[in-house]
């Protein structure tokens, strides 16, 4: 087995390293994401679901307690409220964060 260390590809998943290989570092690469504006649609239990304000299509769910956390709002004020949130492509989905009110 050769034991020399080779620092071209990243040692926690192997990818080739480079500028936008930066997703398991605690800073974010500048310019790999966007600002998407959301709706709660409605809340199902202990979910909230969510739509793109821009794309329908583009829905999803959520932990309601959670999303009202990161929103600063009441559980209850969430249908129909709007928000925006950094969408940052992952290597298995999206990652979502800076949360606030639209």
């Amino acid at each position: 087995m050769d034991a020399s260390r080779d620092d071209s590809h990243c040692g926690l998943c192997g990818q080739p390293s480079g500028a936008l290989h930066e997703q398991h570092g605690d800073e974010a690469v500048v310019g790999a994401g966007n600002r998407v504006e959301y709706v709660i649609v409605e809340l199902r239990g202990a979910t909230a679901c969510y739509q793109a304000v821009d794309d329908p299509s583009r829905a999803g769910r959520t932990g309601a307690a959670w999303l009202a956390q990161e929103l600063g709002t009441d559980l209850s004020d969430l249908p129909g409220r709007r928000y925006i949130c950094w969408e940052t492509p992952a290597e298995y989905g999206v990652i979502r964060s800076g949360f606030e009110l639209a």
